[in-house]
């Protein structure tokens, strides 16, 4: 279940200069204005680099310093945007960016981050800091990349991935407040699960054994679905399963959505994400929002 967000409406942009850092504080500014809450620009030296392997300093004041100028052009960005001089603040922090976005996460309602990218077919990986910001945060993060598909208008459609085991139950129930707040539509995405790995050899299913899984599993979603639908009677939600690849899914579908929420179920101590985060957040395109159901609360 969702836990309610008591905190002050806040949203934190990562932001590092990048273009992709950019693109966050573009979408940063925008909840902002939505929800009418205060944006923090937020950038994080890194104490790993302050001390160089060829035994270089470096002032930390100094960094700190060029920071500053940097951040300040985030607010003169959002200023110009419309967001009032009072409501948009930085900070510079020393640290791992990923742990100072973590720990100021308990007091916000959003995170924006960006992911590096390059070109298509490049990005082979997401980034460290994205992927610890999702595995850690206390509210849900949205990670966007400056090579994202723009659409030419907003579409108002959110996509959720859920299965029939409930997870993405609690990521549901956010983007049915956010439908019920904001409006648009939610679209609840399920995949049975394409047989994979070394030890499977009894071949691909037929198209009936197909066909009689996606039918089983269709069952199954609607279902649960009602029950959690139930207290968003105003919301309007509609379901898709497929039989496939749930990142070959995930991302073909992320062409024709205004963002792609997941539920990230990372544990303490190394609050690692899996394969279908990574692949997800790696080649998704369009901004993906990731929550995690244990300690962290909704928006």
């Amino acid at each position: 279940m969702l836990t309610p967000y008591q905190g002050p409406s806040r949203v934190l942009v990562g932001f590092d200069g990048s273009d992709d850092a950019y693109s966050a504080l573009k979408l940063g500014i925008a909840e902002a204005q939505a929800r009418a809450a205060e944006l923090v620009v937020v950038h994080a030296v890194d104490d790993t680099v302050l001390n160089s392997a060829w035994g270089v300093v470096f002032d930390p004041e100094e960094i700190k310093l060029n920071a500053a100028e940097m951040v300040a052009k985030g607010v003169e960005d959002a200023v110009a945007a419309g967001l009032p001089r009072n409501r948009v603040r930085t900070e510079v922090v020393l640290g791992n960016p990923a742990a100072a976005l973590t720990r100021m996460s308990h007091q916000a309602s959003l995170v924006v981050v960006g992911r590096r990218a390059t070109e298509p077919g490049e990005r082979l990986f997401v980034g460290s800091t994205s992927v610890g910001v999702v595995g850690a945060a206390h509210c849900p993060v949205i990670v966007v990349s400056a090579i994202d598909t723009p659409h030419e208008g907003r579409t108002g459609v959110i996509g959720v991935a859920v299965d029939t085991s409930a997870r993405g139950a609690v990521a549901l129930e956010w983007a049915l407040q956010e439908c019920t707040q904001f409006g648009g539509r939610v679209v609840v995405i399920s995949i049975f699960r394409s047989p994979q790995g070394r030890w499977f050899t009894g071949g691909e299913p037929t198209e009936e054994q197909q066909q009689a899984a996606v039918a089983v599993t269709q069952e199954r979603m609607s279902e649960m679905i009602s029950e959690i639908t139930e207290d968003y009677p105003d919301a309007e939600v509609s379901l898709e399963v497929s039989y496939g690849n749930p990142v070959d899914v995930l991302v073909a579908r992320t062409d024709e959505l205004d963002l792609l929420m997941l539920e990230v179920h990372a544990s303490f101590p190394t609050y690692s994400v899996g394969g279908l985060i990574r692949g997800v957040l790696t080649h998704g395109r369009c901004p993906v929002a990731v929550i995690r159901p244990k300690d962290s609360h909704g928006s």
